[in-house]
């Protein structure tokens, strides 16, 4: 009776993790940056996140480390649980036992892409050995697919899809990349996002945002928009002037109080069979694919593509979502 409440419990708690690991990737990368000339930016754990210099210390880098930790824990024990006790409905079953493989996956997901030690990527999980990214990628897929087989519902199995082929292109392993994306989601689905309860609110808000700016954007967003007013329908950003009153800054405005945060999307979707294509993997038109995520927000649409006009459009589309960090490494595209 209580399996409904354990899902939401799992549902929330991955909430509050991703939205503050995107937002301290985000400041890893060139997405965000940290400055004391701008008002409420105060953390000194924000700055050795900018800087990447985080001491081991570092209670902000800690905190979502724990947060990460817990909500997997709790998707790996609704596994366990449900399948020692008798549940007599099967599609509680098997909605209990999708939630926990689907979020388990996804937490080793988040393990192998943003935590590591030194130059590897990994984590220990329950007080294991260090595990490299290359095996919790691999243990991601595997629940992954395990998800698959607890759920019928069409858009659900091309969500799952669509976060396999993410795996997939991260590595480097484009033929399995194109070989999910195609089965990934489509043109008019809904975004699957993150959703927070009513004691939690945004990350992106509370500390890139209106609540709070540790973090602002990386001033490119604002030229972006300034070289197309357009762009301001996917790239939401406000204004704040320094302390010095001299400096404008601009500050992430996708993401409000209680704003539920896209976690896949078929935008997404496209971008990477659209890349996957200009690698010489998937059959669709990269073109096509871009100006489709284009068309959806009445942007004029592009007349070539190649995969430098990729990574600027991913950079666009996939403003605050964490995405920046993993394409700045698979792009080899540096900033510090």
């Amino acid at each position: 009776s209580q399996i409904p409440f354990v899902i939401a419990g799992v549902q929330t708690r991955f909430a509050n993790a991703s939205t503050r690991l995107n937002n301290q990737a985000d400041g890893l990368s060139d997405a965000f940056i940290f400055d004391q000339n701008v008002p409420n930016a105060t953390f000194p754990t924000f700055r050795e996140i900018n800087d990447g210099q985080m001491l081991v210390d570092n209670n902000s880098v800690r905190g979502v480390y724990t947060a990460l930790g817990q909500y997997r824990y709790y998707a790996d024990n609704l596994v366990e649980r449900a399948n020692k006790i008798t549940i007599t409905d099967a599609a509680l079953k098997n909605s209990a036992l999708y939630t926990g493989t689907f979020y388990g996956a996804y937490a080793r997901y988040q393990y192998a892409t943003y935590f590591g030690k030194t130059t590897e990527g990994g984590s220990p999980i329950n007080g294991s050995a260090f595990i490299n990214a290359t095996e919790l990628y691999n243990q991601a897929i595997t629940l992954f697919t395990q998800a698959l087989t607890y759920t019928t519902d069409a858009k659900t199995i091309r969500i799952v899809n669509s976060s396999i082929a993410r795996i997939y292109l991260y590595i480097g392993d484009y033929a399995n990349a194109a070989t999910f994306a195609k089965l990934g989601m489509i043109k008019g689905d809904k975004a699957f996002q993150a959703l927070h309860n009513i004691n939690e609110s945004s990350d992106y808000w509370g500390n890139s945002g209106a609540g709070r700016t540790q973090f602002v954007t990386d001033f490119r967003f604002k030229a972006y928009v300034d070289a197309d007013p357009k762009e301001a329908s996917r790239i939401k950003i406000a204004s704040k002037l320094g302390n010095d009153k001299k400096k404008t800054y601009y500050y992430q405005v996708k993401y409000l109080q209680d704003s539920p945060e896209d976690v896949m999307t078929w935008q997404e979707n496209n971008l990477m069979l659209a890349e996957l294509a200009l690698r010489g993997q998937a059959t669709g038109v990269a073109l096509t694919l871009v100006n489709e995520v284009r068309s959806s927000y009445s942007l004029d649409l592009l007349t070539q593509v190649n995969l430098d006009v990729i990574y600027v459009e991913r950079d666009k589309e996939l403003f605050c979502s964490g995405s920046r960090l993993p394409d700045q490494r698979r792009f080899n595209k540096w900033h510090l």
